[in-house]
């Protein structure tokens, strides 16, 4: 498949389920055991880019309670086997190429497809922990990872607002009370959302007004995920966005990538002052540490 066909096979994926009413980059669980970010099993590194997304679609289609992946070959490195017809998931990376212009050998990124199973498709000594069902426990927020998260950024948040934004000539982010939100989760990835705009200059990205506000929600999601906080409702106060998000992508498929590279880079900016081990690595080519 070209680039551009996995592109557009991936976006239309994504516009199907926004159009259902469903965001699929947002986890409303917190994961039972292991990660709570998609990770490699192997080389125990964050995946990145718009594969977290794929991976969290994955998860939801076949309840999958644990977010850890690996190859085929990763996984048999290890002692561990794929049960048998077990479907894979594809993720997708970008390799270098070289080609021969105008007589000058250049290198061009191109986008590759990889397919990676997750841990309750493998069996073997090494992951019949994981598969044992644990005794479940009722959640209650913790707020300690977020505020740790949040203080460690040294972000200036003001509260008492009739409105949520963050105002870059003042370098602020303004809130209204902690007590006015319908709960800690709604408050949590607010914040995430609006530090996520707090990132877009000291890592000097921009765009539109719809490609912004997509890449600081996935950021948002990416840090719920990170620190352990679920989503209690798919589309409360979101159902004004979803529409902008869909005509974004649909008139350009490489938005979702481009907002999904930009958004890990924010949240591994925000991670990187209190959680530098949370922070996904670039992937390498090589597939035994493919992420």
């Amino acid at each position: 498949m070209s680039p551009t066909e996995l592109r557009s096979q991936i976006t239309s994926s994504i516009i199907e389920s926004l159009n259902n009413g469903k965001i699929p980059w947002r986890k409303p669980w917190v994961s039972i055991d292991g990660p709570r970010f998609p990770t490699n099993f192997v080389s125990k590194r964050p995946y990145s880019g718009i594969n977290p997304i794929l991976l969290f679609i994955a998860e939801q289609k076949n309840n999958f309670p644990i977010s850890y992946w690996a190859t085929f070959n990763q996984w048999r490195s290890i002692g561990a086997k794929i049960k048998k017809g077990s479907k894979a998931t594809q993720i997708v990376f970008w390799t270098q190429i070289k080609k021969e212009v105008d007589g000058e050998e250049k290198t061009f990124p191109i986008l590759r497809s990889w397919s990676v199973f997750n841990i309750a498709q493998a069996e073997g000594e090494v992951v019949n922990r994981f598969n044992a069902k644990p005794e479940l426990k009722s959640f209650v927020a913790d707020r300690t990872e977020f505020d740790l998260v949040v203080n460690a950024t040294n972000a200036k948040i003001e509260h008492g607002f009739e409105f949520c934004a963050y105002i870059p000539s003042e370098d602020k982010i303004v809130m209204p009370d902690v007590g006015r939100f319908d709960s800690f989760e709604t408050y949590a990835s607010t914040v995430y959302h609006e530090l996520g705009h707090w990132t877009e200059s000291r890592l000097g990205v921009n765009g539109s007004y719809a490609q912004n506000e997509l890449r600081a929600e996935l950021a948002s999601s990416y840090l719920m995920a990170a620190t352990g906080i679920p989503y209690l409702d798919d589309l409360k106060n979101t159902k004004a966005y979803i529409q902008s998000w869909i005509s974004a992508l649909k008139n350009d498929p490489k938005a979702l990538f481009d907002a999904a590279t930009k958004a890990s880079r924010s949240a591994d900016y925000i991670l990187s002052f209190s959680k530098p081990e949370l922070v996904a690595e670039p992937p390498i080519e090589e597939e035994p540490s493919l992420v």
